[in-house]
């Protein structure tokens, strides 16, 4: 009886084995394209222009949060009715946007 159990599992692992992909070997794989398209990518402006981008938006959103809501009140509270408006949520869609974390 035992033997028929160990049989009928080992058959179904290997069914299993066959029929699920091996995600180790299938992330090394997609590693060695993402490494090959880096690697052959021509230089850009497309490039520079998205880098600038997300720093612009990296300094606004420290901005936002650091200075405005943290250094400007703490060190200067004459100046924060002087401030303009927040736009923290429009830095926000587009930082998450670039980043691929939706909206």
């Amino acid at each position: 009886m035992w033997a028929l159990l160990g049989t009928i599992i080992g058959g179904l692992t290997g069914a299993a084995g066959k029929m699920l992909p091996d995600r180790s070997k299938q992330n090394e794989a997609q590693s060695r394209i993402n490494e090959t398209e880096i690697n052959g990518a021509p230089a850009s402006a497309l490039r520079l222009w998205r880098s600038f981008l997300g720093w612009m938006l990296t300094l606004l959103f420290g901005w936002e949060v650091a200075g405005r809501l943290i250094i400007v009140p703490l060190f200067f509270p004459g100046w924060c009715e002087h401030l303009p408006p927040s736009a923290l949520n429009q830095i926000m869609t587009l930082l998450l946007g670039m980043l691929g974390m939706g909206f």
